[in-house]
């Protein structure tokens, strides 16, 4: 068996239309998994996941469901369970796109739809999800950011969301430890996705080359490097590892 052999598991990816989740989803049916994704609007690119990832060979089902909605998450991912035959491996992946404001200029309802999907929405899933996982064990990986602890002007709740995230991350380890379910948390830097370039967009180009140049290793990450991490800490080489934060950011953070 490798490090990241996932025959015979069944992975629930939420969020898995684009980005991250997309890659999440590929490499976990490129070692073997079958696959369900989570996806609230994005029908075309769920479409074509499920289409990739049936070319691999594996079985592979889609359900659609808004993460601010707990009975709506529910009902999802109790059908993706029942589609899959059960869950054994889940990533959330699923992220809000925030309006890059200060404290003061924040609209609240900004504030409270960007919590709701990416902090809240966390918790919906996870509840939801962890019966399943107790049924046979298994591992939950959660995306995070760097934001958690970087704290940038501008990005409060981005900030505030993931540091939720991964607290939420601890003590779900903590809990659920002994029904042989790991939980971990992956805190990412720039990637290439959408919320990339909408944070560059934000910036402009003068100083996101700036942040860039800034990175020890001079570039961001692509969505594929990300999901190799995140599949590796879902896996059993990382059968000990609970209840940690793992920071994939090029060295961004220790930069200063």
């Amino acid at each position: 068996m490798s490090d990241t052999d996932f025959s015979g598991q069944r992975l629930l990816v939420v969020g898995g239309s684009r980005g991250v989740g997309r890659a999440i989803a590929l490499a976990g049916a490129a070692r073997g998994a079958d696959v369900a994704i989570l996806y609230r609007s994005a029908v075309e690119e769920a479409e074509a996941v499920l289409t990739a990832i049936r070319a691999q060979g594996r079985a592979a089902h889609a359900v659609q469901a808004d993460l601010a909605d707990a009975q709506a998450t529910q009902a999802a991912i109790d059908m993706a369970a029942e589609k899959l035959g059960g869950i054994s491996l889940l990533a959330h992946a699923a992220g809000a796109m925030g309006q890059w404001a200060s404290v003061a200029d924040m609209a609240p309802a900004d504030w409270q739809r960007y919590i709701a999907v990416d902090l809240n929405g966390c918790f919906h899933a996870l509840h939801a999800a962890i019966p399943h996982l107790r049924r046979q064990g298994g591992a939950i990986l959660a995306i995070s950011s760097i934001a958690s602890q970087m704290c940038q002007a501008r990005n409060a709740q981005g900030a505030a969301a993931k540091a939720g995230v991964e607290a939420l991350i601890r003590v779900t380890a903590k809990e659920e430890a002994r029904h042989k379910i790991r939980a971990n948390a992956l805190a990412i830097g720039l990637t290439q996705t959408d919320m990339a370039q909408t944070a560059f967009d934000a910036w402009g180009p003068e100083t996101s080359a700036r942040i860039i140049k800034g990175i020890p290793l001079a570039r961001i990450a692509t969505a594929e490097e990300v999901a190799g991490v995140a599949c590796f800490m879902m896996g059993p080489a990382c059968g000990y590892l609970t209840g940690k934060v793992l920071q994939l950011d090029g060295g961004q953070i220790i930069a200063g």
